[in-house]
């Protein structure tokens, strides 16, 4: 048996969790399948390569873990990934991460409503959206993954004038800005290439903003 790698294993959770989602029963055997593999990934090297690649090399994030999660009496959470400071892990939820990925793909249909043109917050964040689904959901995972080591280092933050510390207004936006930079940048450590390019992803706000 070939040895399990990470895109093996998430085509596997993408084939299941295509069939959970449309699914309005939520079969039993659906997610007896999702939690079987996300115990079999979290017992492969697999989660300690995804840690060393994503995680560990920031500071304050040096020791942290990562794990899939498993349903709770057949539900999923509704987050795609979170971490918890007291455990120093990430969790990470599939189905989280496909749901994501389907709100990515309906904000190109919230950008032509009247709503989303009457704040600019809302509609910069959806018209950021709208660009990320151009991404592989594999690459919605490592962008989600990032965005909690952004929430755990708190980079979003500032020092206010007087002292002390404030939180940026549009955090939501501003955490997986940070996380798509990094992801941009390893991209090209470790394949030579641009994602930008390589997905025609026309958003270069990212440019100027680099974190801590």
């Amino acid at each position: 048996m070939a040895p399990r790698t990470l895109s093996s294993t998430w085509k596997q959770f993408e084939k299941l969790g295509k069939r959970y989602e449309g699914s309005p029963t939520r079969k039993k055997a659906d997610v007896e399948a999702l939690d079987d593999l996300s115990r079999r990934i979290n017992s492969s090297k697999i989660v300690d390569a995804i840690a060393t690649l994503f995680v560990q090399k920031h500071q304050g994030m040096e020791g942290a873990r990562i794990e899939f999660v498993t349903s709770s009496r057949g539900k999923y959470p509704d987050w795609a990934t979170s971490y918890s400071s007291e455990e120093n892990v990430i969790h990470i939820n599939p189905i989280g991460i496909f749901r994501f990925y389907r709100e990515c793909q309906e904000s190109v249909r919230s950008l032509k409503t009247s709503v989303a043109r009457e704040n600019f917050r809302t509609y910069r964040y959806q018209a950021y959206l709208a660009e990320l689904r151009k991404l592989p959901t594999e690459h919605l995972l490592f962008l989600q993954v990032l965005k909690e080591v952004a929430k755990a280092r708190q980079i979003t933050q500032a020092e206010k004038r007087g002292g002390g510390l404030e939180e940026s207004e549009d955090d939501s936006y501003m955490v997986l800005l940070w996380a798509f930079k990094e992801l941009e940048n390893l991209f090209a450590e470790t394949t030579g290439l641009s994602l930008r390019s390589e997905y025609t992803i026309s958003w270069y706000e990212s440019d100027w903003f680099l974190g801590q």
